[in-house]
């Protein structure tokens, strides 16, 4: 076997044996280190496992922040579909289903394509992260206030408002607070019309908060224009958590007292 591993990649192929079965290194980086994979067996049925070393996973997720997000979720699951593989949330690890040992050259091909494209999930294309920053920041807004707050999507603070929010909150004896989640100039200057629209137009009582991506989302002017007249001007690449809590304080109304 392993003859016909080295003809399906290249003579750079490492191979080792260990206590599972045998180690395989290839010549490919992955995250800066040499894309590597296990070959586990034979079990009590004489068959063999594919298997990475349980870090792969981790690593993404700590670079992504969260897998759980439907776009994300949903390109993992299209990926370990279409290389035959699956992860197995128990023991960390990613793994093929059980093998007879004259498949394993071409499943192990396939295993090292699934594991560079999982690098992509790092790196998607600008709509596809645009989307998973609008979930990112949904999802933990929803966890650090939805339990005390109505929330509604994708709805303005006030029907004579233009510019839906990305989401209104409404907390009890609470005036509401609107947030944008905003990835260019255009969204936040949205959200400072729709608040100047409640203050002067409609007289909505209310706070309109743009949750920037990231510090480099608007430019300097706009920046300060924006940081002038919203209630709010948190960014979330970065500094998530205090990001969140900068919104769930207006919408709680709850500030230190300092003595």
């Amino acid at each position: 076997m392993k003859e016909e591993l080295c003809k399906a990649f290249c003579e750079d192929l490492q191979i080792r044996e260990v206590p599972a079965g045998m180690a395989i290194s290839t010549c490919y980086d992955w995250m800066g280190e040499p894309l590597g994979f296990y070959i586990v067996g034979p079990d009590q049925s004489g068959r063999y496992r594919v298997e990475d070393d349980g870090t792969s996973m981790p690593l993404i997720e700590s670079a992504v922040s969260d897998l759980d997000t439907p776009t994300r979720a949903e390109a993992l699951q299209s990926m370990l579909e279409e290389y035959g593989a699956r992860y197995d949330e128990d023991r960390g690890e990613l793994t093929t289903l059980p093998l007879r040992i004259e498949e394993i050259p071409k499943a192990a091909i396939s295993f090292v394509g699934l594991l560079l494209r999982l690098q992509d999930l790092i790196l998607l294309t600008p709509e596809r992260a645009a989307s998973t920053f609008r979930e990112d920041a949904a999802q933990a807004i929803r966890a650090a206030v939805g339990d005390q707050a109505k929330i509604r999507e994708n709805e303005s603070i006030s029907p004579n408002i233009e510019f839906p929010a990305d989401l209104v909150i409404e907390a009890e004896n609470k005036a509401p607070v609107a947030v944008y989640l905003a990835m260019s100039e255009q969204r936040v200057l949205e959200a400072v019309i729709a608040q100047m629209a409640a203050l002067y137009e409609a007289k909505v009582p209310c706070s309109v908060i743009a949750l920037l991506e990231k510090d480099t989302s608007v430019s300097r002017k706009m920046l300060r224009y924006a940081a002038n007249r919203l209630a709010a001007l948190p960014i979330f690449q970065g500094d998530q958590k205090a990001a969140i809590q900068r919104i769930e304080r207006e919408v709680r109304g709850q500030y230190p007292t300092y003595h």
